[in-house]
């Protein structure tokens, strides 16, 4: 056998390629490794979003601890719908939507937290209430929670 020439066929002839076959193991292998990888893919996509979320809701309450503190006004979160919120801090009324697919399963709507100058102690719909637990969810059932601790109001998210 001529190694430049490959397999010998039955009549002497070297084959060039691969079956059909053989392609198609090939393709189904390929597809089933591709699926497996995009189911995997999207739960993780969907995860880092709802944390992304939280993230962001954390950081949003711990400006307005910080702006009632440094800037000795009262500031304040309120929930306003199922994927929406409001803060305002001093004059400034700013509105924000949480990514699509992620709503709030706590608190109640129209829920409003304080954070009251000059020390940043925190009042839930103007009551002394501590703690208090955000928690976002995704159409998965994953969830993510953000806590406000203390007299003062810490941020914590979990």
């Amino acid at each position: 056998m001529d190694p430049g020439r490959g397999k010998l066929t039955m009549d002497g002839r070297g084959s060039r390629g691969y079956s059909l076959l053989e392609i198609l193991i090939v393709l189904a292998i390929m597809a089933i490794v591709a699926g497996v990888g995009y189911a995997s893919l999207r739960s993780m996509v969907e995860r880092s979003r709802l944390e992304a979320a939280a993230v962001q809701v954390a950081s949003d309450l711990v400006r307005a601890r910080s702006y009632s503190q440094t800037k000795n006004v009262s500031s304040t979160w309120k929930k306003t719908g199922d994927d929406e919120y409001q803060l305002l801090l001093g004059g400034t009324t700013k509105k924000y939507h949480l990514p699509s697919g992620i709503t709030f399963l706590r608190p109640a709507n129209r829920t409003v937290i304080t954070y009251s100058a000059p020390y940043g102690e925190v009042f839930v719909n103007g009551s002394a209430v501590a703690p208090i637990k955000i928690v976002l969810g995704n159409s998965r059932g994953d969830s993510a929670e953000v806590r406000i601790v203390g007299v003062t109001g810490k941020v914590i998210r979990r």
